[in-house]
């Protein structure tokens, strides 16, 4: 069976859904709840390790979403090999792009000192 077929794509898809949903959840109630947070609490948030992998973990799931979602779109309708692939490879290195800035984002709040 291929990595991303049918059934597994389908998974990824709603566990990284679901995660998505949590998270976007509590940082919607986290202000009703306790407050408008300011900038600095947000710069504490991302340079505490935990608030750091939930955020990576927020990114991973979006981008692993985005990629599920586009590449089924692009399977399902281009239907000419040369632009598929293209289209594809394209795809895949603008979200590991987006990823890997993310990242430095993520390092560079470390090293702030908060």
């Amino acid at each position: 069976m291929r990595l991303l077929s049918g059934q597994r794509a389908w998974i990824l898809q709603r566990l990284s859904a679901a995660y998505l949903l949590l998270v976007l959840t509590a940082g919607m109630a986290w202000p009703l709840v306790f407050g408008s947070p300011g900038f600095d609490a947000w710069r504490s948030f991302t340079a505490h390790p935990a608030g750091a992998l939930t955020l990576l973990l927020f990114y991973a799931a979006m981008f692993l979403h985005a990629w599920v979602g586009l590449r089924d779109i692009v399977l399902d309708y281009v239907h000419a090999f040369a632009v598929r692939a293209v289209l594809l490879v394209a795809i895949a290195g603008a979200l590991l792009a987006l990823g890997g800035w993310t990242v430095l984002i993520l390092v560079a709040a470390r090293g702030t000192g908060y």
